[in-house]
């Protein structure tokens, strides 16, 4: 990869970078609420812990879910590829990048995924 494109990407890098440690420690944070006993005599209670149970599995699948996506970008980033839509094989825009460091397509072929 020339300098240029290097220095260019190096933002890109930090970003994800910052993410995806700012992922880990929220892990880390994040109370082992998932092992809990649901045991309790009281039926509230019991639905209360339930609920509390499925925010955080969901939480949990979706931050695991960024950090692939994170460590797929750094993987792009290393190989050269980074900023080139996996679709189309177009410049996924400065913009985007900025907003979404982890995106993998550009706007337009995003939103044909999307509609899919």
């Amino acid at each position: 990869m020339p300098t240029s494109t290097k220095t260019k990407k190096a933002p890109y890098r930090t970003l994800l970078l910052k993410k995806r440690d700012e992922l880990l420690m929220s892990a880390k944070r994040q109370p082992e609420v998932l092992s809990m006993s649901l045991q309790t005599p009281d039926a509230v209670e019991f639905a209360v812990k339930t609920a509390e149970q499925d925010v955080n599995a969901r939480t949990a699948n979706l931050r695991n879910q960024m950090l692939r996506e994170i460590d797929h970008a750094l993987e792009r980033v290393a190989k050269g590829d980074y900023g080139v839509c996996e679709s189309c094989g177009g410049e996924i825009s400065p913009a985007r990048l900025k907003a979404i460091p982890w995106a993998r397509y550009c706007l337009v072929c995003q939103e044909l995924r999307s509609r899919n």
